[in-house]
């Protein structure tokens, strides 16, 4: 299992797990075997690290039975990539793109084709900037939140591609709705503050608070699946499996004839 990474003195590296079963044992374990300098990033400078990395410690390439990577074309590119090179080594080799990974990627494609979530997701980075760009409207929020006794969760970035991070941010927002048209609503008719204007225009519209409710819930199953593919002991074919599970769950709920809303999202359609 492999990835590519930079240090603080953009040097190039290559980070390295392995994924094996101890002769006296049945259950599969997974080690971090280290980090290797990288003379360059292309397919053969990262075959070389890793077939030296092999040599190196006594390992015979032919146990090699399966390469996981990332998506990229340098990893896994029908003719030249890290895979085609190792499997010329151990033809029976397979490769797999990172589950993880592909989930996330996954999201975040679904993500670009609602038309909406171009919206939420610039409403969502715009409360986070305002918050963590200035530590005097950072304060104010938290004062609010003290006086009116209001438990809050710390705002949350919306990284493009990170494992977990929509659903922290998500979260955040939706636990801190309220008393951020309460913050929002002070700062337009206090300094007609154009941001908290904008935020507040969003905040109060049904449809986004709506849409945000659904998209935690969603996001939350989503999320827990990701935590499931991160497991050490997990096999592909369990793998397999957990996600199935899981989008008949979120096909049943969401997308049947009817829609099982949550608790919380029935009562602010009622509402």
């Amino acid at each position: 299992i492999v990835d590519e990474s930079t240090d603080i003195s953009t040097h190039k590296a290559l980070i390295l797990y392995i994924k094996y079963r101890p002769k006296i044992s049945s259950d599969h374990k997974t080690v971090f075997a280290g980090i290797l300098k990288l003379s360059g990033c292309t397919s053969s400078f990262i075959f070389e690290a890793i077939y030296e990395f092999y040599i190196k410690n006594n390992i015979n390439m032919h146990n090699m039975v399966v390469f996981t990577s990332d998506g990229a074309s340098v990893m896994l590119g029908e003719n030249n990539g890290v895979a085609v090179l190792l499997r010329n080594r151990s033809p029976h080799l397979s490769q797999q793109h990172c589950v993880a990974h592909k989930e996330d990627l996954g999201i975040d494609d679904a993500w670009k084709k609602v038309p909406i979530m171009h919206d939420i997701e610039t409403l969502l980075k715009t409360v986070f900037t305002m918050f963590s760009r200035s530590t005097v409207k950072k304060a104010s929020f938290e004062e609010l939140a003290s006086v009116t006794e209001c438990d809050v969760l710390a705002f949350r970035p919306l990284n493009e591609v990170r494992w977990l991070s929509r659903h922290f941010a998500v979260r955040a927002f939706i636990r801190n709705y309220d008393l951020l048209i309460e913050y929002c609503t002070e700062e337009v008719e206090k300094c007609n503050d154009p941001i908290c204007k904008y935020c507040l225009k969003l905040l109060k519209d049904p449809k986004y608070r709506l849409s945000l409710m659904v998209l935690n819930d969603v996001l939350e199953e989503l999320s827990s699946l990701c935590k499931i593919f991160q497991r050490s002991l997990l096999t592909i074919m369990d793998a397999m499996q957990f996600a199935k599970a899981r989008i008949n769950k979120i096909e049943n709920q969401y997308l049947g004839e009817i829609v099982h809303w949550n608790n919380d999202i029935k009562n602010l359609i009622s509402s």
